[in-house]
């Protein structure tokens, strides 16, 4: 965002009147054809993730893919808009804030389901309880969007002339970024390490849901779920070059590059989380591996206990002495 040799304060740019390769705040005009066919893609994932959480009842992570996806559909619109305005600072810090967060809601909902993945296959067989993933990613997820979006407002509220509050907010944010990138890198580490102690210790799997972990569906699911994470570590890796060399590097003004290593992963990553939802993949388990937060229950937990009730025979039963039947002592 370096303010070019010639800058007039208040002189308003159009292309009619100005070079976007000199004073674009992106140096390209956006793909109209391009940016339209993901805005359309996005919202199609949008609605079929509705119609999905809806279904299974998936709470938080419908929730988050549903913030992630309209951040990205916020931010194609924004970049529709400058293709035809590129001087517009609001519409470029539009698309610029809402490209950068849109994934970290897309991330939140995978490390939510790292949880239920230890639930459903045995927590004696993680070195982690299940809350503790979540509670620990989740929390990183959280500090990275605020350093983001602490970065992003920054560089949103000074002025062009304030170079060095600019680069600030720059720095900011890709610290969010790479915050993000070794959020990501940790729960893909922990994630193999977790499903190679399950393949090491097949004894201890949890026999109540053999069906499920054995089943080929599950085995996709699981699939699709890497897949998805190391779209968004690409991404977001990517993201972290782009924005340290400044918003008038090389790689922050190539469309090709952007469409491909941010916007085609992100869209590969919420596909594999669409056509693979976690309630497909988990099915009516899904509410089963629900794992306590603050003390409560496990549905685990809750499960056996009312199997263990219905197998206890009951304190009032009625009972037969020498060929007499009675039930409780009757008042005189």
């Amino acid at each position: 965002m370096v303010l070019p040799a010639g800058y007039i304060p208040g002189f308003v740019c159009s292309l009619a009147t100005c070079d976007v390769k000199k004073w674009g705040f992106i140096h390209y005009q956006p793909s109209m054809a391009g940016n339209v066919l993901f805005l359309i893609i996005i919202d199609v994932l949008g609605l079929a993730q509705i119609i999905l959480g809806i279904k299974y009842k998936t709470g938080l992570v419908c929730v988050s893919m549903l913030l992630g996806l309209a951040c990205e559909s916020l931010g194609y619109i924004a970049r529709i808009l400058i293709h035809y305005d590129p001087f517009n600072r609001a519409y470029f810090l539009w698309y610029l804030i809402c490209l950068t967060i849109g994934p970290v809601f897309m991330a939140a909902a995978i490390y939510l389901c790292l949880g239920r993945i230890v639930v459903i296959y045995g927590e004696s067989i993680s070195r982690i309880r299940p809350r503790t993933y979540t509670v620990f990613f989740m929390g990183c997820d959280v500090v990275s969007l605020v350093v983001q979006a602490v970065g992003g407002g920054i560089a949103a509220s000074v002025p062009l002339t304030n170079q060095k509050m600019i680069d600030l907010g720059t720095h900011i944010l890709v610290a969010g970024l790479s915050l993000q990138v070794a959020s990501l890198f940790a729960f893909t580490v922990c994630s193999l390490e977790f499903l190679f102690r399950v393949r090491r210790h097949e004894s201890e799997r949890n026999p109540r849901h053999a069906d499920l972990y054995n089943s080929s569906r599950f085995k996709w699911f699981l699939i699709s779920l890497g897949v998805a994470a190391i779209c968004l570590f690409v991404r977001t890796v990517f993201r972290s070059v782009e924005l340290s060399g400044g918003f008038s590097g090389h790689l922050a003004n190539s469309e090709v590059q952007f469409m491909i290593l941010d916007g085609v992963m992100v869209i590969i990553a919420c596909t594999c989380l669409t056509i693979l939802h976690p309630g497909i993949g988990f099915g009516r388990k899904w509410k089963q591996a629900k794992f306590p937060f603050r003390g409560e229950r496990s549905a685990e937990e809750e499960l056996a206990a009312a199997e263990e009730t219905t197998t206890e025979s009951p304190r009032n039963e009625p009972k037969v002495v020498v060929g007499h039947y009675y039930d409780q002592p009757r008042a005189r």
